[in-house]
């Protein structure tokens, strides 16, 4: 393997360390089974029996002999204690799709100097960091605007539809744990049903310029879990990543003024959504079905709730970032034991807003969104 690979492949952790041996993890807490643990060429390689999404609880917990780690894409969290008291540790390597880093994860690291986290990460847990460590926060990484990135199941091209984009591919290749497709010109639109059904993607990429993402374009993808998205990105489809069952991580970008109806539904695998700023009407069914979302975020800008927009969701905490209440609770099912939040000092507002009255013992102010 030598130094010129740069990601590893979706199953597969990299490492070195202090004596060229292989290090075995100090529990075996991860999202997926270990099935080889090999050191060759300078490199260790641990390969599990599929794509890892979460490092878990004390993984790595005080391995005196772990200099460096790189984290595959598509792992979203790293739990407490995973590399706590790892004191040879000097260089981590951590992919854009982490989005929670738990308490003490790399506490007591005292060789690591330097970390970077991606943007995308917005829960950093107590004394993650070992006080000598100097944390950064990266910018989004993106292809260039003739290219789409992707990860897959098998580590090899997938195939898609032939109206991918509003360009022509040119061609499709499978390296360094990633996908590359290049095309012809600068992407702007991804097709309808682009990658329809393509049970074999685990993580995309968007370039900057793309505006639209097709109806159906992700509909039917069950093993993709990581998606990012352009700040260019304006507008997505109907049912455009409905039934994507392994969907964790959705990265918005900055300026998404639509979402189609049911683009979302039956994502099983989200915990938590923002409907981001700038979205007005939340549509029909956009994440009905979707039975693992317990937190839901409101944009400022929602004024309408179109019908079964949640419904068979199980929201316990919903929090509304407008300070005016542009909706009452007949927008949406008020289940039973849900909390809404409301900013502190919108707080009076909400509760004599006569859509809110009925519910004013469960409205809480909040001054940071939680």
């Amino acid at each position: 393997m030598g130094n010129m690979l740069t990601q590893p492949s979706p199953n597969q952790i990299w490492y070195t360390s202090s004596d060229g041996a292989v290090i075995n993890p100090t529990a075996l807490y991860f999202s997926a089974k270990i099935v080889s643990n090999s050191y060759d060429e300078g490199w260790g390689i641990i390969t599990f029996n599929r794509p890892v999404t979460e490092i878990g609880w004390n993984a790595f917990l005080e391995n005196k002999k772990l200099t460096s780690i790189v984290f595959p894409s598509g792992v979203t969290e790293i739990a407490d204690g995973a590399c706590q008291g790892c004191t040879a540790l000097q260089k981590v390597v951590m992919p854009d799709s982490v989005t929670k880093i738990g308490a003490r994860a790399f506490a007591g690291c005292s060789e690591l100097k330097t970390i970077s986290i991606p943007h995308s990460c917005t829960n950093v847990g107590q004394d993650a960091f070992d006080s000598t460590t100097t944390v950064t926060l990266r910018a989004k990484a993106l292809p260039a605007t003739d290219e789409i990135w992707y990860t897959s199941l098998e580590n090899s091209e997938v195939e898609f539809r032939s109206l991918l984009a509003n360009g022509t591919v040119v061609s499709n290749v499978y390296q360094n744990g990633r996908g590359v497709i290049k095309f012809d010109t600068e992407i702007t639109q991804l097709s309808k049903n682009a990658f329809y059904d393509c049970t074999t993607l685990t993580s995309i990429t968007l370039p900057a310029r793309v505006e639209s993402i097709g109806d159906y374009a992700f509909s039917g993808c069950v093993a993709l879990n990581s998606v990012t998205l352009p700040d260019s990105l304006q507008s997505i489809g109907i049912c455009a990543f409905e039934g994507c069952s392994a969907l964790k991580i959705i990265d918005f970008g900055q300026s998404l003024k639509s979402i189609g109806q049911y683009a979302f539904a039956r994502c099983t695998a989200l915990k938590s959504f923002t409907v981001p700023q700038g979205i007005k009407i939340i549509s029909e069914g956009l994440l009905s079905g979707c039975q693992g979302i317990t937190k839901l975020y409101m944009g400022s800008d929602v004024e309408q709730i179109e019908p079964y927009a949640f419904e068979h969701c199980n929201i316990v905490a919903l929090y509304l970032q407008s300070l005016t209440p542009k909706f009452g609770a007949e927008s949406l099912r008020v289940t039973m034991g849900m909390k809404i939040y409301v900013p502190q000092a919108a707080l009076e507002r909400y509760k004599e807003y006569e859509g809110w009255q009925q519910y004013t013992e469960r409205i809480h102010g909040y001054s940071a969104v939680e």
